[in-house]
């Protein structure tokens, strides 16, 4: 059999909806899975449940046959497990596939936010590549055509022109570069998004897409089963946000020193104070898997929020700097030649 490929946040969430269909309707998964295979066109998830359907005729568990494949995240993996050994595993499939489903959503907004900077910075370039190459020369060969006496500041201004042209093409050269290598190199795009997490114009939104991620997962894990203290431990692996990451370290070590978890998120300053004072409520009245959920909803959208301010700052900015870039190429040669034609006059 084919290598199995990793599966990206829409698959992994479609099949875990896959497997909880499987699981609420109290089907044979092994069963399912092959019923699953005939129909998908996808080849890496028909190949996968084939795999997951001969483990389990095997006697494998879901859980491990999940984890020998090596395509699901490990989250996906340990939360499968938890599923297995508290009885609620149509619950935490359920919960993973929204879980993935939104991470998914995020993604996309993301992407969105990033192609019209994007498409506006590969315009910039073109039209500085068209200035060097074919309206800087042009005005060289008008330049030409005056006397002598002035040819010394003709040249001067040429010159200026495709020093300044030249250099604003190598800023722009280098910028998509660094684009290129970000997106492409994950060990570079991993310590982007650290830095990203601690730079001021970037750390609020940073920190809004990590308080999403985290509530999601508390949402899911609390529904789950599983107690506060292990929460926590699962969901410091899957925080990137340093500042972020060092609270949850400490709510943890304040709920292993006896502190009450909503007392702790409150007093580690894991989320706003709207939000902690909900969970002490919902901690007394037992609604709290209910209250992690609408956390886990308003996160989301004030995370969806805070991006499309953001997108709604870059684009003018851009604007404006491509104004700048392309004018300061023109007004290199445009003003020489204005002070000519004055003289001229």
């Amino acid at each position: 059999m084919a290598k199995l490929k990793k599966l990206d946040l829409e698959q992994t969430a479609y099949f875990c909806e896959q497997l909880a269909l499987m699981v609420n309707t109290g089907m044979q998964m092994d069963d399912g899975l092959e019923i699953l295979s005939e129909d998908i066109d996808d080849q890496n998830i028909r190949a996968l449940c084939i795999y997951l359907a001969e483990k389990i005729e095997m006697g494998d568990t879901l859980a491990v046959a999940v984890k020998e494949s090596g395509v699901f995240p490990e989250y996906v993996e340990k939360m499968i497990e938890i599923g297995c050994v508290t009885g609620k595993l149509d619950d935490v499939l359920k919960g993973l596939s929204e879980y993935y489903e939104n991470r998914a959503d995020m993604q996309r907004s993301i992407r969105y936010a990033v192609f019209h900077p994007a498409m506006l910075l590969l315009m910039m370039t073109v039209v500085v590549i068209v200035l060097v190459v074919k309206i800087i020369p042009m005005f060289s060969d008008i330049f030409a055509q005056f006397d002598s006496d002035i040819g010394s500041t003709v040249t001067d201004a040429v010159g200026l022109a495709y020093v300044v042209g030249e250099g604003v093409l190598i800023a722009l050269a280098v910028i998509i570069l660094l684009l290129i290598v970000v997106l492409f190199v994950p060990p570079v795009k991993k310590a982007l998004t650290g830095f990203l997490s601690v730079f001021p114009l970037t750390r609020r939104i940073s920190r809004c897409f990590s308080q999403a991620k985290l509530t999601d997962a508390m949402s899911l894990m609390i529904t789950s089963g599983l107690d506060p203290e292990d929460a926590i431990e699962y969901t410091i692996e899957l925080v990137t946000d340093k500042k972020l990451k060092a609270q949850l370290q400490d709510c943890l070590k304040r709920v292993q020193g006896g502190e009450y978890f909503s007392d702790a998120v409150c007093n580690a300053g894991i989320l706003p104070k709207m939000y902690s004072r909900s969970l002490k409520i919902a901690y007394t009245s037992g609604s709290f898997d209910e209250v992690w959920k609408k956390i886990s909803r308003r996160t989301d959208e004030e995370a969806e929020r805070t991006l499309a301010n953001l997108v709604s700052m870059v684009e003018p900015a851009m604007i404006v700097v491509l104004a700048i870039m392309i004018g300061s190429v023109l007004l290199t040669i445009m003003l020489p030649l204005m002070n000519i034609m004055s003289a001229l006059g």
